[in-house]
């Protein structure tokens, strides 16, 4: 039995296969994109492959997006990266890809359907998902290009407190950096608290605030934290091109 025959199998006859070139097949199954269209999926067996066959989308997902949401910016495109390499796929020249050997095909298409069906209703959940990545993207860049400023994670100023958190310590001592990420009302409210409370405890240190977007934030959180903080980056990717030189100048 061919992987195609056990494919059919698998399915319970709901899956057709549409010859389209030489060694491509498209592939015609009961899955679809959330308005309802069926789901486009190929199967290909390009060479040098090691004997496993590609699942593809020939560019239709991202061109489905592209209709009512670019990918413009660096961060929608981390965000786009992350969800093919969470789900094992790639993308190439616009098609997103995933290799996988013959007798895994079954669970591998319906994860593959999933993943291009995200990916074409990105503009639906793009701010649930900036918002749930911004943390582990703070965290990369913190441990990987500031690593040379000795940051500490989930830092306690106060030991006997813990409601007083910071993100990042950096430098603990003799003026050490605290770093708060805000990326909604309560982790600004939070930080403000916590900056003032170190003040009203005499403490010696810089305050310092990655926002992961200054819109999400009301006038009032905004004014708080311009009180309370010493710095404030409006972006991650402002803090990510500017932080390394604002932190030499406050740690030297």
């Amino acid at each position: 039995m061919n992987y195609l025959d056990l494919l059919k199998e698998q399915f319970n006859n709901r899956i057709g296969f549409v010859p389209r070139r030489p060694n491509i097949t498209q592939l015609v199954l009961p899955l679809y994109y959330e308005d309802g269209y069926m789901v486009d999926e190929f199967l290909e067996a390009p060479p040098q492959n090691g004997g496993r066959v590609r699942l593809c989308d020939h560019g239709m997902a991202l061109m489905r997006l592209s209709y009512s949401y670019d990918l413009n910016t660096p961060k929608r495109n981390e965000i786009l990266g992350r969800i093919l390499s969470e789900n094992q796929a790639a993308v190439e020249n616009g098609n997103i890809f995933m290799d996988v050997e013959p007798g895994m095909l079954y669970p591998a298409l319906l994860q593959f359907a999933q993943t291009i069906a995200k990916v074409a209703s990105m503009r639906y959940f793009r701010r649930e998902v900036i918002a749930s990545l911004f943390f582990e993207m703070l965290e990369e860049f913190v441990t990987t290009k500031l690593v040379r400023f000795g940051p500490q994670k989930s830092f306690y100023p106060l030991p006997d407190h813990e409601e007083y958190e910071v993100d990042y310590c950096f430098n603990s001592r003799p003026r050490p950096v605290y770093l708060f990420g805000v990326n909604n009302p309560s982790t600004a409210r939070l930080a403000a608290i916590s900056c003032q409370k170190f003040l009203l405890d005499g403490m010696t240190f810089r305050s310092l605030v990655v926002l992961e977007d200054l819109e999400v934030l009301r006038k009032k959180d905004q004014a708080r934290l311009m009180a309370a903080a010493d710095k404030q980056f409006p972006s991650l990717d402002s803090f990510k091109e500017h932080g390394a030189k604002y932190l030499e100048r406050e740690l030297v």
